[in-house]
């Protein structure tokens, strides 16, 4: 029974291990209050301390690596979606805008056809001639 509780707890502990690393790093801080962090000497000598940072493991990286290239990738198609929505739209746009009228819908073959016919011209009245007025 111990041998199999041993293994579970290592079955256990051994992941959450292997996620990060916790590392040491010697930094400098400088400046009012101690803000400025470098990793170099101060210029009026300031003692070296240490920050402890995790560092993932190559598995982490791996994986955030592959979502980015994931979350890029879906970027890229909702980009191309919305380009040629956005073609669309305006193609639409320009079908509706100007002098250009909408199609008109076909009409059927029985049904009848509206003729506009235009108003006759009248005459103009002719001058009269200067020999039948009477002059000389």
């Amino acid at each position: 029974m111990k041998p199999l509780l041993l293994v579970l707890v290592l079955a256990l502990t051994l992941p959450v291990l292997a996620q990060t690393q916790t590392r040491r790093a010697h930094v400098y801080r400088c400046g009012p209050e101690g803000r400025d962090l470098r990793d170099s000497p101060c210029p009026g000598s300031g003692a070296a301390s240490s920050i402890d940072f995790d560092q993932p493991s190559a598995a982490d990286s791996k994986a955030a690596r592959e979502r980015h290239l994931a979350d890029a990738k879906q970027a890229a198609a909702l980009a191309q979606a919305r380009r040629a929505s956005e073609a669309e739209a305006r193609q639409l746009r320009a079908k509706a805008v100007g002098l250009q009228a909408p199609p008109q819908p076909p009409q059927a073959a029985s049904a009848a056809q509206v003729v506009k016919l235009k108003p006759p011209k009248t005459a103009k009245p002719h001058k009269p001639s200067t020999a039948a007025s009477g002059h000389r």
